[in-house]
């Protein structure tokens, strides 16, 4: 079952994230005493503040909040004092805040990447750079490994939260070797953003073959693989890939037909965005260069099929985001994380990885596993199916 990450636009979904709140920290982790059955604050009213709701099925599991710089403030600024640094910054700031989940989806792959990650995409929207928070100390380690996040002072103790507290920061314009790649949404969109998207384990369903089409989806981290005739696991061997940057599942909704194939999570986790019909449609009907760019999305794959084309899946697919992550050879790209990304380890993975290097496509840091576009002209050959 996929995990929906939601941007909490309507009164229902933000009185959910605010009772969410309260289950967490008052009824879970025993944190502090609160007689109401929900906890807000005056920040959740601001026009700069995005919450953000995980659900599994319809019960909420995790939340998180984003505050874009403005006028008034932020509760970070309540706790720690961070003007004297804020003012040797360059460019915008917001504050991260109020990240809740249930003990036992913590450990969940990619639910607090996900919450993180559309944070982010939220901030770079409206071009801020930095984030400056307070947050309890157990999960700095995690956050200075995944986001590059660092402490600007001494850790504290919160007497309103009755826990230790720990200012950070973070910069968007240098996150660490992975996290860049893990963090980076793909270069090219045809649709605008959506309010949803959803996380999807390894060997999950996406699209069942012969069901109705409700929904579109844009691929933004992980691979999705299409399954053939019997729809067994071993049948993925000869069946197509789509990774970062693709749409799947536009032409169900654009026809109105049934699902033409299955498509399963095939890398351990997949993050997608998520359109539905009506979403869809009234983008197309706004935009005549979406029409013509969506338009000509379905003729590259209709004369895919019909030419038959001989192709490898995934080394396709392992060229097509080793492009796209390095911004067409511009930046370095993590080796580990791409063969993650691709679904693709061991052997195959260093064999593709050397044949590319001898070709002089690709050059590789064996120091610290990075991976150099030299010739992406020539790397993008290898990309197939667009």
């Amino acid at each position: 079952m996929p995990i929906r990450l939601k941007i909490a636009n309507s009164t229902h979904d933000r009185a959910t994230v605010y009772r969410l709140r309260r289950r967490i920290f008052v009824e879970e982790e025993k944190r502090f005493a609160h007689d109401a059955d929900h906890i807000i604050d005056q920040y959740d009213s601001f026009a700069e503040t995005t919450n953000i709701l995980a659900l599994l099925e319809d019960r909420p599991i995790a939340s998180i909040r984003v505050i874009m710089e403005n006028a008034v403030g932020s509760p970070s600024d309540d706790f720690y004092d961070f003007s004297p640094f804020r003012d040797q910054l360059e460019g915008d700031c917001a504050y991260i805040g109020w990240l809740c989940c249930e003990l036992r989806y913590r450990r969940h792959p990619g639910l607090i990447i996900g919450l993180i990650k559309m944070c982010f995409r939220e901030m770079r929207k409206c071009g801020a750079r930095h984030v400056l928070a307070t947050l309890h100390p157990p999960v700095m380690p995690m956050l200075e490994r995944i986001v590059g996040a660092r402490a600007l002072g001494p850790e504290f103790h919160s007497p309103a939260l009755n826990v230790a507290m720990l200012p950070i920061h973070v910069d968007l314009k240098h996150l660490p070797p992975g996290g860049r790649e893990t963090f980076a949404d793909p270069s090219q969109q045809i649709l605008e953003d959506s309010t949803e998207r959803r996380i999807y384990r390894r060997n999950e369903i996406i699209i069942r073959k012969d069901t109705v089409g409700k929904e579109a989806f844009l691929i933004m981290r992980g691979s999705v693989r299409a399954m053939v005739e019997n729809e067994s696991v071993a049948d993925w061997l000869d069946g197509p890939m789509f990774g970062p940057g693709q749409i799947i599942g536009e032409l169900s909704l654009l026809d109105g037909g049934p699902r033409t194939v299955t498509l399963v999570a095939y890398s351990n986790e997949v993050d997608v965005m998520v359109w539905t019909r009506d979403e869809l449609l009234q983008q197309l009907r706004a935009s005549q260069d979406k029409a013509l760019q969506v338009l000509e999305l379905l003729g590259a794959r209709l004369r895919h099929q019909i030419e038959a084309r001989k192709t490898t899946p995934p080394v396709s697919l392992a060229a097509r985001i080793l492009l796209d992550t390095s911004r067409q050879g511009k930046l370095p790209v993590k080796a580990d994380w791409l063969s993650r990304q691709c679904g693709i380890g061991g052997d195959d993975f260093d064999n593709m990885l050397r044949m590319w290097e001898q070709r002089a496509w690709i050059h590789i840091d064996q120091s610290n596993g990075r991976v150099f576009v030299d010739d992406h002209r020539s790397l993008g050959t290898q990309v197939d199916m667009p």
